[in-house]
């Protein structure tokens, strides 16, 4: 191993170092820069810095972003997180037919990432108004994730669409049952009237959810009678009772709005309310979350964490579009929460028994 190769090696440490403390990730761009250029075209290191930065610019900047991931194709043709950042470039920059064609590659790389599917059918309906090639893709998705407020909206979209509107209003019908909003409300008014071309609805953005609805304590309660028990007497330990604090009600609220355009399931979702009240402690602090945009921030962390611990294949850009927060927020956010809880791939306290 020569000296650069070492030097570069340590320099790609020191990245994810910093990154996992949670520094403003913005300070990472030059040591990103600098790893690239030192790094030997095609190394580990030279194709973690550009696909980093990609994933960091793509919002700031997605034309420069998109450089990057092509650097990463063009060395690792299959690598998915690669083919999904560009389709991401491509869509904010307006490129939908080359955000279509990145998006077919990644699932090609994935094939069961029902995120993927969901935003290449929503391309093909909304963007190039092929809703007749969009169904077969949102059906997918919407198979592996029907729970997704999102998603079924785009699949009931693309259905009324093609003049499949009994469909339609099935679909949308069982997703107003889990979470009612007075976009579903327009959408379904608008399938009633036969989906007229000239008053398209737009798709719904996901709806927002009461705090710790009745059904969720319920649900939980139902799963464990010895929990109900300690609950009613209440010495039930404080980490597992009803959030109360106003962080903890705004964090879970926002939280739970995001998950719903997610595609993880129920048990998932259980595990991300749970940790995020075990992150409380450290959120709550005056050195914690503040403002609207922080707990958006928080909460996009936690789902995130989800995400790491369970390795799903969705990339941190996605999860922040779901929570509307820049991929740097949930960088920083979850480099806290990841040291806070010491997080590992699989940990124990917040794995679910998910199916390969």
């Amino acid at each position: 191993m020569n000296g650069r190769t070492q030097e570069a090696q340590e320099l790609r440490r020191q990245i994810e170092w910093t990154l996992a403390r949670a520094v403003d990730p913005g300070d990472v761009l030059p040591m990103l820069h600098r790893l690239a250029r030192l790094a030997g075209d095609g190394s580990d290191e030279n194709l973690f810095a550009h696909l980093h930065l990609a994933e960091l610019l793509v919002e700031r900047d997605p034309w420069r972003a998109a450089l990057y991931a092509k650097r990463v194709l063009s060395h690792r043709p299959d690598d998915d997180r690669g083919w999904a950042t560009l389709a991401l470039c491509q869509t904010l920059l307006g490129n939908y037919r080359f955000a279509v064609s990145a998006y077919h590659h990644a699932l090609t790389s994935a094939p069961k990432n029902p995120w993927y599917a969901h935003n290449l059918g929503h391309l093909l309906d909304v963007a190039l108004g092929r809703a007749h090639d969009a169904v077969g893709w949102l059906k997918r998705a919407y198979q592996s994730a029907a729970y997704s407020g999102e998603v079924a909206a785009s699949y009931a979209h693309a259905l009324a669409r093609v003049g499949r509107l009994a469909e339609a209003r099935k679909v949308l019908g069982r997703a107003m049952k889990r979470t009612a909003s007075r976009e579903h409300t327009a959408m379904l008014k608008w399938l009633e009237q036969g989906a007229p071309a000239d008053k398209d609805h737009p798709l719904p953005r996901p709806a927002p959810v009461p705090s710790l609805t009745t059904r969720d304590r319920d649900a939980e309660e139902d799963d464990d009678p010895s929990r109900r028990a300690r609950t009613k007497r209440g010495d039930d330990p404080p980490s597992r009772r009803p959030i109360r604090s106003p962080l903890a009600a705004e964090l879970d609220a926002v939280l739970t709005r995001g998950l719903a355009s997610l595609p993880l399931d129920a048990k998932q979702r259980a595990r991300a309310k749970a940790l995020a009240r075990d992150a409380l402690s450290y959120f709550a602090r005056p050195t914690g979350a503040r403002g609207g945009a922080a707990v958006q921030a928080v909460a996009a962390a936690v789902a995130y964490a989800i995400v790491y611990v369970d390795h799903v294949p969705l990339t941190q850009a996605e999860v922040a579009a779901c929570f509307r927060v820049s991929v740097a927020s949930l960088r920083v956010r979850f480099g806290e929460l990841r040291a806070h809880l010491d997080l590992m791939p699989g940990d124990v306290r917040y794995a679910t028994l998910r199916r390969r």
